[in-house]
């Protein structure tokens, strides 16, 4: 607790959790396929529907029998994006010590996929 005092973990934190919020909520508002995003500090997850207006999941809970969900994480991996899965959600969770300029490469490469995501639903 005395480290996390001394070297102001939970403002840098909070300063960066805000931009990562703000950064899912524009994702969020340009895609089809992303019904809610869900963020404290660094932790966070995108929910992916099949229907933004009635939130249906673009997998059923339990169910993914044509892998799509790993599909999705695979591509997302492809580009450099480190991330996992479950149910219908996505998780970004960046360290701490990600910059604000590699935050930002990063979610340009969620945009880029979720766009791809889009087109199959």
């Amino acid at each position: 607790l005395n480290f996390y005092e001394k070297e102001n973990i939970m403002p840098k934190v909070k300063e960066k959790g805000k931009l990562l919020g703000t950064l899912l909520e524009d994702i969020k508002a340009k895609h089809e396929s992303v019904g809610d995003v869900r963020y404290i500090g660094l932790f966070s997850c995108v929910e992916l529907t099949k229907n933004k207006a009635t939130h249906e999941p673009l997998v059923p809970f339990g169910k993914d029998p044509e892998g799509i969900m790993g599909k999705i994480v695979g591509m997302l991996k492809e580009k450099g994006f480190n991330t996992y899965s479950h149910e219908a959600c996505i998780f970004v969770c960046p360290p701490l010590i990600i910059t604000e300029e590699e935050l930002k490469e990063n979610l340009a490469i969620l945009d880029e996929v979720l766009t791809e995501v889009d087109k199959m639903i």
